[in-house]
């Protein structure tokens, strides 16, 4: 497994039409490929008391994110596909309606966009880019 340094941006539209938001992170992480999976491990608000860790596993057809802490979930996001998941916080668990748009994989980078359902109501549009460098150690 690889240090990493990863730059994550992240883009809402919400479905109320709110106002967009845009969240960049450049966080440390470790890069581990098993066969055609990548694997991308990093820590959210590291030390911090709503520390999430948050594994990305990129196949080249689907990718998932687990994350583990104050929010606690395991998404799959399939171009064209709907895929469910309960998704924890503070506040209880609520189901979540993921409809992905589009997936790219390629070296130093994942893209993928989808439509966010929660308990059946509309959230919004995100779109999650993640991009990295191998870093030496």
């Amino acid at each position: 497994m690889g240090a990493i340094q990863l730059a994550i941006q992240s883009l809402i539209h919400p479905s109320d039409g709110g106002k967009e938001e845009t969240i960049e992170q450049k966080l440390d992480g470790r890069l581990e490929r098993k066969g055609e999976t990548w694997i991308l491990r990093y820590l959210e608000n590291a030390g911090k008391q709503d520390q999430v860790r948050t594994t990305v596993k990129a196949d080249p057809a689907e990718v998932a994110v687990i994350r583990q802490g104050m929010i606690a979930y395991r998404q799959t996001y399939r171009p064209g596909e709907r895929t469910y998941s309960v998704i924890e916080t503070p506040g209880g668990t609520s189901e979540m309606e993921v409809e992905t748009i589009d997936y790219l994989r390629e070296d130093g980078h994942i893209r993928f966009s989808f439509r966010l359902h929660m308990e059946n109501d509309p959230v919004g549009h995100y779109q999650l880019d993640i991009r990295w460098t191998e870093v030496s150690e």
